[in-house]
C-alpha cells in the first residue's frame, strides 16, 4: 500500500515544495469547486464515484483485444480503440447501499450502472446500453449494464490548452484539465443529457474522452445521492 494526502495549493505547500521534489512525491492537483459554481454551470465534466475492479483479462492488456477493435490504435499514445465486443468483469458487482455506477481502472470514459437505475432514469432519456459479462463463464451479469454514451459532434473551446501530437500515429491529444474550469464548446450542446467530447485526453500511453452531463442530470444524481465529482464548464 501506500498513503496520500490533500494539501491547500497556499504557503505552507510552497515551503514544503522543496522536499517534495527531493522525495520524488507525485503530485496531482484538483481544483475544488463551491456548490454554486456547480449549480451555475450549464454543462459539467463527470468524474466517476466508483472504480470497481479492472477490464478482464487483465494481464497484458488482454482486455484491449478481447473488448476492442484495434486496427487504429496507437500503443504510443493509447488514441483509436472502439469497442466491438461487451466488456468482461471478474466478479459481479457489490450494489450494496447507494452505488449506481462505477467505472473500472484504466478505462476511465466508460460507465456500468445497476439494471434497475439504467431503466428508471437513462432509457427514458434514449441511451442505449450494453450487456456485460463475467470472465471466463461468458455468462451475462444480469444486474449491470454498461451505458453507451454519445460522442459530441461539437468542439471544445481547447485553443489555450497544451497538447502533443503523438510522432507515430499523428493524431492530437491534449494533457488532462485537473486544474480552473473546464473549457466549453464553441456551440450549443442542446438536447442531450450525458456525453463524451470528440476529442482526446491523456498522458503516456494512455488516452480517453472526457464525460459530460447537463446540469439538470448532476441534480438528479445528487437527489439520488450518487457521490461523484464535477468540474464546472466555463460561461
Amino acid at each position: 500500500g501506500y498513503y496520500s494526502f490533500w494539501i491547500e495549493e497556499n504557503e505552507l505547500y510552497w515551503k514544503l515544495k522543496p522536499y517534495f521534489d527531493k522525495w520524488n512525491i507525485t503530485e496531482t492537483v484538483v481544483s475544488k469547486f463551491s456548490e454554486e459554481e456547480e449549480a451555475n454551470a450549464n454543462k459539467l465534466a463527470f468524474l466517476s464515484p466508483w472504480a470497481n475492479g479492472y477490464p478482464m483479462p487483465d494481464s497484458e492488456n488482454g482486455y484491449k483485444r478481447t473488448t476492442y477493435d484495434d486496427s487504429e490504435y496507437c500503443n504510443t499514445c493509447g488514441i483509436g480503440l472502439r469497442q466491438k465486443e461487451p466488456f468482461r468483469l471478474k466478479k459481479a458487482p457489490n450494489w450494496s447501499g447507494h452505488k449506481r455506477m462505477f467505472s473500472l481502472n484504466w478505462v476511465y470514459d466508460e460507465l456500468f450502472v445497476r439494471k434497475d437505475f439504467y431503466e428508471s432514469l437513462f432509457k427514458p432519456i434514449g441511451l442505449k446500453n450494453e450487456r456485460v459479462l463475467l470472465y471466463k463463464k461468458e455468462t451475462v451479469i444480469e444486474d449491470t449494464l454498461q451505458l453507451i454514451i454519445p460522442v459530441s459532434e461539437v468542439s471544445l473551446k481547447l485553443e489555450s490548452c497544451s497538447f502533443e501530437v503523438c510522432k507515430v500515429c499523428h493524431r492530437k491529444r491534449y494533457n488532462l484539465i485537473n486544474k480552473g474550469f473546464f473549457p466549453n464548446f464553441n456551440e450549443s450542446v442542446n438536447g442531450i443529457q450525458i456525453f463524451k467530447s470528440k476529442e482526446w485526453f491523456g498522458t503516456g500511453a494512455n488516452a480517453r474522452k472526457y464525460i459530460f452531463v447537463s446540469q439538470a442530470l448532476r441534480k438528479e444524481f445528487i437527489k439520488l445521492k450518487i457521490n461523484a465529482n464535477y468540474i464546472p464548464c466555463e460561461d
